[in-house]
């Protein structure tokens, strides 16, 4: 994985570094850029200088488009966290007992914590993923490309079947729900590490992402109340007439709709 360089603005950006390719540099300019101010406050124009390229056009020669500098920082970022991932759950299917629900999780939040404990702690990649994740216009599912989620199809799949007793468009809910509070409080974690506690990165990053497992598995499997399921019918009407994202908190009513990996 890429090493990313500090920068909080193209004026206070670090010297260039020209050992770095500048396809790589508009990606990791671009990537800052997103994880620091959202994906509407950044343009073309604004990746350029923060790149050093001294080329107004090189993002569009090199990309396009800003979607597509955001698929291509998923391709640079994603296939050793997704390795990883699919590692664990290699280990984990070996075994002779079914993976509980802890350990599945623990296979999909771990590989996030340690690229975090890998990095530099200007590190910006999860920032990045929540800015994306906070963009309506941006489904999860689709903009990641399929061959970089195995494991977390994989694990989708795993916890359907641990958690067999939650109603599946609940369930599915709730892990898409799940997989926003891993991405939110990791990246929160990120940047308090960089602005006030970068000698405190490891053990932060191992509290949080080892809570999230034990909090995650809790919820996960929690009784669903009256109350949400009187909800749950009133949403599920709708599903003819509005359309939902498979990954967003319209993903109830999408559940039925769209395909989704069989268990």
């Amino acid at each position: 994985m890429g090493r990313s360089a500090t920068g909080t603005g193209a004026s206070k950006r670090k010297a260039v570094d020209r050992s770095v390719s500048t396809s790589t540099r508009l990606l990791l300019a671009a990537e800052r850029l997103i994880a620091q101010d959202g994906v509407a406050q950044v343009s073309m124009r604004r990746i350029n200088a923060e790149a050093g390229t001294g080329n107004i056009s090189a993002v569009h020669y090199y990309y396009g488009s800003l979607e597509r500098v955001i698929g291509a920082i998923f391709d640079l970022r994603a296939p050793a966290i997704d390795a990883r991932r699919n590692e664990m759950l290699d280990e984990l299917q070996a075994r002779q007992s079914p993976p509980t629900v802890h350990d599945i999780l623990l296979a999909v939040i771990w590989p996030l914590a340690e690229h975090m404990l890998a990095q530099p702690t200007d590190n910006c990649y999860v920032r990045f993923i929540a800015a994306i994740n906070r963009t309506p216009r941006f489904d999860m599912w689709n903009v990641v490309s399929h061959r970089h989620r195995r494991g977390v199809t994989r694990s989708y799949i795993l916890l359907r079947r641990a958690l067999s007793t939650i109603p599946k468009d609940v369930l599915h809910a709730r892990l898409m729900l799940a997989w926003r509070e891993v991405i939110y409080t990791l990246a929160d974690v990120e940047l308090m590490i960089q602005a006030r506690h970068p000698n405190l990165r490891d053990p932060l990053v191992m509290f949080h992402a080892t809570d999230l497992v034990t909090r995650i598995g809790c919820s996960l499997g929690a009784p669903v109340s009256e109350a949400t399921q009187v909800a749950r019918r009133i949403l599920l009407s709708k599903s003819a007439s509005e359309k939902g994202t498979l990954f967003g908190l319209d993903s109830v009513w999408a559940f039925g709709s769209r395909h989704l990996p069989s268990v």
